[in-house]
């Protein structure tokens, strides 16, 4: 029995050393033929002999050889589950422990405790429909950042910098987003939108908005509507 249990171990071992050789001979053949993609992470995926490797925010699938690549979802049809979104989800979490809270607007509704941390741009049309289904959304903490792209909204900048240095900053925010009521304020500040901007080019955000929730996962646009807000707000909470 003993002598059957240690074989057992041993085959297990050497299975592990294989499945960690592979994938190193898989990364390093990645980076030599595609030294362009800067590689985050490889890990095995649930088809034998395929690998996943996590690039530029994306998930990229190939073999040991890195000879071929391939794109798109993985999916668990009996199970009804996108394996790739799921693993995105996961690789994509941030500790947002670290995130610079002085560089963004703050405000609470009800008792705050739940907490949300949006990358946002004033003229972005999902940033709209994002804040018309927020205002029914109780009990939490936004930290929001101004986050302008310049080369999709020309004047987004010139409005997030005044909506900064309003008296009211979430007022000024919300009048904005709601209403398209330009913020009134002609006084200039120092502002955080470069930062910012520097921030985001860190964390690998290329759209608005993005949201993370309190137990660093990322969301990529707009939920539908505020009843997804509200469940995806819950699991986080329960998650932390």
């Amino acid at each position: 029995m003993i002598k059957t249990l240690l074989s057992a171990l041993t085959l297990s071992l050497i299975g592990l050393q294989t499945v960690h050789a592979d994938s190193k001979t898989l990364e390093q053949n990645f980076k030599k033929n595609y030294p362009e993609i800067p590689v985050k992470s490889v890990n095995a995926s649930p088809l034998p002999g395929i690998y996943e490797v996590y690039a530029a925010g994306k998930i990229i699938y190939t073999d040991e050889t890195a000879k071929y690549l391939f794109f798109g979802n993985l999916l668990d049809v009996q199970n009804k589950k996108n394996l790739t979104e799921d693993r995105l989800a996961e690789l994509s979490k941030i500790d947002v422990q670290q995130l610079p809270l002085d560089q963004a607007i703050k405000y609470v509704k009800g008792k705050g405790e739940r907490t949300l941390y949006v990358f946002s741009d004033p003229d972005c049309p999902y940033c709209q429909k994002l804040e018309q289904n927020m205002t029914s959304i109780d009990n939490i903490t936004v930290y929001l950042f101004l986050f302008p792209l310049k080369n999709l909204h020309p004047k987004a900048e010139a409005v997030a910098n005044k909506i900064w240095c309003a008296k009211n900053q979430y007022e000024a925010w919300e009048d904005y987003m709601l209403h398209r009521k330009a913020p009134k304020s002609a006084t200039q500040c120092e502002t955080p939108i470069q930062k910012n901007l520097a921030l985001g080019q860190k964390l690998q955000i290329d759209g608005t908005p993005t949201l993370f929730l309190q137990n660093g996962m990322r969301l990529s646009g707009s939920p539908q509507n505020a009843e997804q807000i509200e469940q995806l707000l819950q699991e986080a909470s329960s998650k932390k």
